[in-house]
């Protein structure tokens, strides 16, 4: 991956890596999600879920914004529907 990925890319090759088909890319979708360790070393929570749109770059999104000291962010791969999204 590449800061000139797209986010539609990344979508498809983590499929491939996890032996999905790269090609249901379409069900799937990059967030950016922006979250902090929860209290006396819990698990990360995400307090912050957006869509990243097919053609940004995340990569040169994560380079150019930076979240608030204390805060982190990752970028996961979700399910459309679990979104709401119909996709159309």
């Amino acid at each position: 991956a590449t800061p000139r990925c797209s986010a539609r890319q990344l979508v498809r090759e983590a499929l491939e890596r996890y032996g999905l088909n790269p090609e249901d890319f379409g069900q799937f979708v990059l967030c950016d999600v922006v979250g902090r360790p929860a209290a006396a070393g819990g698990a990360w929570q995400g307090e912050h879920l957006r869509e990243v749109g097919d053609c940004e770059r995340p990569l040169l999104l994560q380079e150019l914004w930076k979240p608030k000291a204390g805060w982190s962010r990752r970028f996961e791969i979700r399910r459309r529907q679990e979104l709401g999204d119909s996709g159309d």
